[in-house]
């Protein structure tokens, strides 16, 4: 695992402890997918899906809900 992909999933994990304990013991991860450019979490929370994108060049998370 890369400097980048330890950031990233610093970073995603900081941003999920932000949710309440009740929806991370709901959540249902799947698998983490990696580019070149970003790293993404794809989890799902009451029937509903979500994916956060760690973009490395910016920083920022973009939160997407499916």
């Amino acid at each position: 695992m890369n400097k980048l992909e330890k950031k990233a999933i610093r970073k995603l994990k900081k941003e999920f402890e932000k949710l309440s304990q009740e929806n991370q013991d709901q959540a249902a991860f799947y698998i983490d997918r990696q580019g070149d450019k970003h790293y993404v979490w794809d989890f799902e929370i009451e029937n509903r899906r979500f994916e956060w994108i760690y973009v490395y060049e910016t920083g920022v998370i973009v939160k997407c809900a499916k």
